[in-house]
C-alpha cells in the first residue's frame, strides 16, 4: 500500500468512529500501488458516485460520475459544448464524456507528494468547493444531456 493511502485510511477510520461511513476501499494491483476510495456525494436529489484515487504518483484525483446512465450519442455534441464551457470557466475541474460508457465525469487533480499529502484537504475540497459547484451546474448538465 502507498503512503497516501495509509494517511487516508486514518481519516476514514476517524470518520467511521463518528458514524460516517462514506468510503469503501479498493486496492489495485499496479505499479503505482493505487488505492481507490469509493463514496457518494449528494447533489440535489442525486447521490453521485465518487472515486478518490491515491497512488505513488505526484497526484491524487477525485472522479465524480455526473451521470450514471449513458447519454444518447445524438446529444453528445451539445453535451461536449456545455462541458467545454465548464472546463473553460472552472479551472479546478475537467469534465468529459467517457469513451467507455458514455457517462459524464468530472475529474479534479490534486498535486501532492507523499510527505505533503493531507487527506482532509481532499475531503474539504469535495465538500467546500466541488459540492457547491455541482449544486450550481449539475441540473443544467442533465438538461443538456436529456436526463432532466
Amino acid at each position: 500500500m502507498n503512503k497516501k493511502a495509509e494517511k487516508f485510511d486514518l481519516l476514514v477510520a476517524d470518520l467511521n468512529k463518528g458514524g460516517n461511513t462514506w468510503f469503501t476501499k479498493e486496492e489495485m494491483t499496479d505499479d503505482l500501488n493505487t488505492v481507490v476510495y469509493h463514496g457518494l456525494l449528494d447533489v440535489h436529489e442525486h447521490s453521485l458516485p465518487v472515486f478518490i484515487v491515491v497512488d505513488d504518483s505526484a497526484f491524487t484525483y477525485v472522479r465524480i460520475a455526473i451521470t450514471t446512465t449513458s447519454i444518447d450519442k445524438k446529444v453528445i455534441p451539445a453535451v461536449l459544448k456545455e462541458l467545454n464551457t465548464l472546463n473553460q470557466d472552472y479551472k479546478i475541474s475537467k469534465y468529459y464524456v467517457s469513451n467507455e460508457d458514455n457517462n459524464i465525469y468530472m475529474d479534479v487533480s490534486i498535486p501532492c507528494l507523499n510527505e505533503q499529502f493531507d487527506p482532509t484537504v481532499v475531503v474539504n475540497l469535495m465538500l467546500e468547493v466541488i459540492q457547491p459547484h455541482l449544486d450550481t451546474v449539475h441540473k443544467d448538465i442533465l438538461k443538456v444531456a436529456g436526463l432532466a
